[in-house]
């Protein structure tokens, strides 16, 4: 029996703007703006405020992505 990326464990990497920024609120926008940014290209989804959501395969071309815009 095989087990899919899906039903893994593990499979969502949870960005959360609160635990890398604390209540600088400069951060907060700075990471906002960056996250928004995965969202339309697809490379993320937003959760709720302040929670992204960055499925692990993508992972790498996230990075890459911000590398670009960093």
């Amino acid at each position: 029996m095989s087990v899919g990326l899906e039903g893994g464990r593990g499979f969502l990497v949870a960005v959360r703007t609160r635990d890398i920024c604390g209540v600088d609120r400069r951060c907060g926008m700075a990471v906002h703006s960056l996250m928004m940014s995965l969202v339309e290209k697809g490379l993320a989804r937003r959760h709720k405020k302040g929670v992204y959501l960055i499925e692990r395969g993508a992972a790498e071309e996230v990075l890459t992505a911000l590398k670009k815009w960093i």
